[in-house]
């Protein structure tokens, strides 16, 4: 439509000519061949179907998907990085060994820059952009309100104040447990050292011509610096691939991802990542294969081969049972409604809603012949004590032999019908068949006078 506004009405070639000027700006050098080719006045052959045609190939450009994993540092990567780091703290004269990606082992000279360490060490643990980091300010620590250090657990929460300048309005502060508290603190330490005449504005400043303390770290030496240090170290992930680290925005994409598979809601991360719509913030969440497949895995019934955990019908109580670990007993299961609360205490053997089955027939064995040997010591040491015997209405000894009795009956049951499940209380068999019952089909009648 663009180009058919601007043909001329009266046919007339228009101010801008396509055998003068190519599409990429410059001038043909054959415009007589051309218009003896196309005519004098191509743009006159110009439709609406051209544009049409045009927008319907427009509508095909491929879409970079909204999850990708193209910027996550898996696990493989991740644990060189740390192992690798002390050679940028490490001053210039001193030596490091250390092992690539690659497996080989170099002997490196330090880069003498323990901030750019500090940095991107921050970056890893807390995901925060480059910028936020590097210009933090000197006193980004704030308490948390209801959270006291605890010294014997070496518990430290506090809220830390990045340097927040993209969105307005997006937080500026996350809470950080005690590791990223101990490399801010190691670098305030020192700032001190080495600038102890002034007082600092950032925490990460500028090396020379700083006497104010004003400057921040520059982008561009941090930048140098995690290249430089890329080439030496070379990290690779677990396909072999090199990780950049001077393209520090990776882990920011890893940090996410690691908080969304943890199951975070999705404004828990938004708020994390200082997003101002959680579209923005599912683009950070890699959409990776192997989470996904273990976490099918953590949901279906599935056996080590791989194949689907079948249920019979007799399992049915057990499906049900799944979701209440109290029901399972160190001898049987529980079969009260998980709305209904137990009043027998301990006194299992001889509740009615107790069930027991062959499974448990060594247990059960192991009790009886424990509650008879604590019986038996029980009632000698009275005797010792009060010279007469326990008396047979004693609480305690009503209590032991009502157990000593449902377990003798839960046995006998047991090997009497082998492969049945056998009811506790004494094990009465529960009525079968239709039960004798008489109405009274006059009581409720109303008499009619």
């Amino acid at each position: 439509h663009a180009i058919a506004a601007r043909r001329p009405p009266d046919g007339h070639e228009p101010d801008f000519h396509p055998l003068r000027v190519a599409p990429s700006g410059a001038r043909l050098t054959n415009p007589i061949e051309a218009r003896q080719i196309l005519g004098p006045h191509p743009w006159s052959r110009v439709t609406d179907a051209h544009a049409a045609g045009w927008f319907r190939q427009v509508s095909r450009i491929p879409h970079q998907r909204e999850l990708n994993d193209e910027h996550y540092v898996d696990d493989h990567a991740l644990a060189q990085i740390p192992a690798a780091l002390p050679l940028l703290g490490l001053a210039r004269h001193e030596q490091m060994l250390l092992t690539r990606g690659d497996g080989q082992q170099v002997t490196a000279r330090g880069f003498d820059d323990p901030q750019a360490m500090r940095m991107i060490l921050l970056q890893i643990l807390t995901g925060r952009r480059a910028s936020e980091i590097r210009t933090s300010r000197f006193d980004c620590f704030s308490p948390v309100p209801d959270r006291a250090v605890d010294a014997a657990e070496g518990e430290q929460i506090a809220r830390f104040h990045y340097a927040q300048s993209k969105i307005d309005i997006a937080p500026d502060n996350i809470l950080v447990d005690a590791e990223v508290v101990a490399v801010i603190e190691e670098q305030r330490q020192w700032v001190r050292d080495h600038f102890p005449a002034i007082t600092p504005r950032h925490l990460f400043l500028q090396r020379t011509g700083n006497r104010q303390g004003d400057k921040p770290y520059p982008s561009g030496t941090y930048s140098w610096m995690l290249r430089e240090f890329s080439k030496i170290v070379k990290i690779t992930d677990s396909k072999g691939k090199p990780v950049g680290l001077s393209h520090t925005h990776r882990f920011r994409h890893t940090k996410l991802t690691r908080l969304a598979e943890l199951g975070l809601p999705v404004h828990v991360l938004m708020r994390y990542a200082g997003h101002a719509t959680p579209s923005m913030t599912m683009h950070y969440v890699a959409a990776r294969q192997e989470h996904a497949e273990q976490v099918f895995l953590a949901t279906a019934k599935l056996r080590a081969d791989g194949t689907h955990v079948t249920f019979s019908r007799d399992d049915h109580d057990s499906l049900h049972l799944f979701n209440r670990a109290d029901r399972f007993l160190p001898h049987g299961w529980c079969l009260l409604p998980p709305l209904q609360n137990c009043d027998k205490g301990n006194a299992c053997l001889t509740c009615s809603v107790f069930v027991t089955d062959a499974s448990h027939q060594d247990a059960l064995e192991r009790q009886l012949a424990e509650t008879e040997a604590l019986i038996d010591r029980s009632t000698t040491a009275f005797q010792e004590r009060h010279g007469h015997p326990m008396p047979d209405d004693n609480v305690w000894l009503l209590q032991r032999r009502a157990e000593h009795a449902a377990l003798t009956k839960l046995l006998d049951t047991l090997r009497s019908k082998p492969g049945r499940a056998v009811q506790g209380a004494g094990c009465g068999a529960a009525p079968t068949g239709p039960v004798p019952l008489t109405l009274d089909l006059d009581h409720h009648r109303r008499t009619r006078r």
